[in-house]
């Protein structure tokens, strides 16, 4: 008999491999499994090369602890709330179990209070356990900080004891438990950054002191920052990969920022020769796992759609911008060929006689209309173009030709917007035209201190991202104009330009939404590579100096890509950054705050009330969120309603899976993250909308702190509204 000793790691749930069996046909083997309570079931599969395969009856057992400690937390609290912390003691034995339990914080950011009032109580609590059951022990603390913080409890027995709970000798003699809860600051988020892109030489420094303030009127102690210095416009997107908006990214079009800024991140690595492959393999491992979320958003004829197949139609728009994308990620990762040639035979079959592309499906970013008012199609078609080239497009095939045509004879258009991706389209097409439309481009320019970008006389053509993305176009066509003509006559408009789009940046390193982010991050490695190729090596040193903190930061071509941060010792401040040596740097402030009120904005109206459902135990609520587009443009882009849940309280998802359905309706799709739920909605108009669900009780909240809800226009987000709201009372289910 064969007989060996293996061990099943904590997360393992499945073993299969491959053994030879001596001639009597026996084998036994001893498994360590892991000690948590779970059900095993085990079969054997022989193969014999002459009388086939066999396949044994299952057999199972149960693995246990003698007793183990669980813990019982509300999804996420608020900074200040009372919470209560479940200890359940589940005991197999067939005796008593006498138990101490103490719980504590690790990194000591909670108190623990009384059974009643708000004075200090003690974490440590003796309990009987009986055979075969379990005991539960509430204990309250109180959150003094925000994050993830760790509660950890040990139940430990105690042995020899002399009363009638047991002895307490046991083989086991303790168990160990360590959750985390998040706790987050009241009222609504607020984020300032400020960014400035210099560039000095060894014959002289560059002084910069920026003053960071915060309203008097923030939630206290929720102001919270860092000032960073990194030698590379992408070192703050390769920080932040994965997580380069604060917005979610739960649709076909938003998937693509976790998608296609690791395309030019890679680009950028290779053209300018950098040998940071851990970078570059986590980029690619991004790719892969965009590329794979993106194919849920595919129909079978090839095209794409914002919500996949639940769309009636796939969207040109989208369409063209997943096929830029997955043609470029084509170098770095695999993507089937053949769906990418159907992809583009779809978007090809849509170009009609006069060389435009029609508007197939819903196309939930206004601005690519070129305006509420123009039904010219020459702009989508520019878009279709663009993506068509960058994936591998001869610019001298017949659908690129008769796509010029279509912009050619356009109406003449002051929109910046429209004249910069028109631009950069043609620049692709090695168009002499371009020169034409750049000129317009630049002669409608605004230049200042910070930096060239375009305004918009149109406040409804208008928003942050769409002023990130014209700049960002008009870079990638002067940049594409001038390497295919050697006309070098626009090159001084770029560096301007790319100061004004990094004063646009987050604080994760991306802009304002998804479109923007993504081609502003194309432009940035574009300009980046450049920049990399034609100027000398980076040298730099930056002191940050801030009250009585100082940091001395070096940055050279090993660690150009790194950002180089030091965390607000308070606020407000002074920051001073003094670069000095050869190279560029782009220097960073990132203040945020929470606020009791969110910011006033006349886009949208909004309405929240709250019931008590019908019962006699007063645990479940109702929450009804009424809303309306009231800006005289008439309806917004797709839009996102969030509803922060009172902490003590879980959602009902049976309610929203019945608000969104099958996604073929007004709201096309809901994420429960923690206690904040996401209701993506189509377009919201004049025409008032409303949604409601039940949240029902969960560990107790002690005078909870008012939820929020906020509603905005995801591709113009600088629309919204936002309200706190409050639960009804339990009183009111008293006699």
């Amino acid at each position: 008999m064969k007989r060996k000793q293996m061990k099943l790691g904590p997360i393992s749930r499945k073993l299969g491999y491959g053994v030879f069996l001596a001639s009597d046909g026996s084998y036994e083997e001893d498994l360590i499994v892991p000690d948590t309570v779970t059900e095993w079931v085990g079969r054997a599969v022989c193969v014999h090369p002459s009388k086939g395969v066999g396949v044994s009856n299952p057999a199972t057992f149960k693995t246990f602890k003698e007793f183990f400690v669980d813990l019982t937390l509300p999804p996420s609290v608020k900074r200040g709330e009372i919470f209560h912390v479940k200890i359940s003691v589940f005991n197999y034995l067939n005796d008593s179990l006498p138990i101490w339990l103490i719980l504590k914080s690790p990194d000591d950011k909670f108190d623990i209070l009384a059974d009643t009032g708000s004075e200090g109580g003690s974490g440590v609590k003796t309990a009987c356990v009986p055979a075969n059951d379990k005991t539960v022990v509430s204990i309250r603390i109180q959150a003094r900080e925000v994050g993830d913080v760790n509660i950890s409890v040990k139940a430990e027995v105690m042995e020899n004891a002399t009363d009638s709970c047991g002895s307490g000798n046991v083989q086991q003699k303790r168990d160990i438990l360590i959750k985390p809860i998040r706790v987050n600051f009241e009222g609504f988020l607020v984020e300032e950054t400020q960014f400035k892109f210099v560039c000095t030489n060894d014959s002289e420094n560059v002084l910069e002191t920026w003053n960071v303030t915060a309203p008097d009127s923030i939630v206290p102690d929720s102001a919270r920052g860092f000032a960073a210095v990194v030698g590379d416009l992408l070192g703050p997107t390769v920080e932040n990969l994965g997580n380069l908006v604060q917005m979610p990214y739960g649709c076909g079009e938003q998937n693509m920022i976790n998608f296609a800024p690791n395309i030019f991140v890679v680009q950028y690595l290779r053209a300018s020769n950098q040998d940071d492959e851990d970078i570059a393999d986590r980029a690619i491992e991004f790719m892969k796992q965009g590329y794979q979320r993106e194919l849920n958003y595919r129909h079978s004829d090839g095209s794409f759609s914002v919500f996949g197949e639940s769309d009636a139609s796939g969207s040109t728009w989208l369409t063209a911008f997943v096929l830029k994308c997955f043609g470029q990620a084509s170098a770095y990762i695999a993507v089937d060929q053949n769906d990418l040639n159907l992809t583009s035979e779809w978007l090809k079959s849509l170009q009609n006689d006069d060389g435009c592309f029609e508007s197939v499906g819903r196309l939930f970013n206004k601005a690519m209309q070129g305006g509420v008012d123009s039904e010219s199609p020459s702009l989508l078609t520019a878009y279709v173009m663009i993506s068509l080239i960058e994936a591998g497009e001869s610019n001298n095939s017949t659908v690129i030709s008769e796509a010029l045509s279509c912009i050619n004879d356009a109406e003449t258009t002051t929109n910046p917007y429209s004249l910069a991706i028109k631009a950069y389209a043609l620049a692709l097409a090695k168009s002499p035209d371009t020169q034409a439309i750049l000129d317009e481009l630049m002669n409608i320019s605004t230049n200042s201190d910070v930096g060239l970008y375009w305004e918009f006389p149109n406040q409804y053509e208008s928003s942050n991202g769409v002023a990130v993305e014209t700049a960002s176009y008009a870079v990638l066509a002067i940049l594409t104009y001038t390497q295919s003509f050697s006309d070098y006559s626009y090159m001084k408009h770029v560096l301007p330009i790319i100061k004004w789009i990094n004063t646009q940046r987050n604080g994760q390193g991306g802009f304002v939404s998804t479109q923007d982010t993504i081609i502003a991050l194309q432009a940035l490695a574009a300009f980046q590579k450049l920049l990399s190729v034609s100027g000398g090596p980076t040298d730099l040193t930056v002191s940050v100096t801030m009250e009585n903190v100082s940091k001395t930061f070096s940055i050279n071509e090993q660690n150009k890509l790194l950002q180089q941060s030091v965390a607000f010792p308070t606020v407000p401040i002074s920051i001073t950054f003094d670069v000095d040596g050869e190279g560029c740097a782009l220097l960073q402030a990132v203040l945020r705050y929470n606020v009791q009120e969110g910011e006033i904005n006349e886009a949208f109206s909004l309405n929240v009330t709250t019931t008590t459902e019908p019962g006699a135990t007063c645990e479940t609520k109702r929450i009804k969120v009424c809303t309306a587009y009231i800006l005289p443009d008439n309806k917004s882009n797709m839009a996102i309603i969030e509803i922060d849940v009172v902490s003590g309280y879980i959602p009902e998802r049976a309610d929203l899976d019945e608000l969104v359905g099958n996604g073929t309706g007004l709201f096309k799709r809901k994420e429960i993250d923690v206690s904040k739920v996401k209701i993506y909605v189509e377009e919201i108009t004049a025409e008032e909308i409303c949604l409601s669900f039940r949240i029902r009780k969960g560990p107790d909240v002690e005078n909870p702190k008012p939820g929020t809800v906020k509603v905005y226009d995801y591709y113009k987000p600088e629309n919204q509204a936002s309200k706190r709201y409050t639960l009804p009372p339990p009183t009111e289910c008293a006699d």
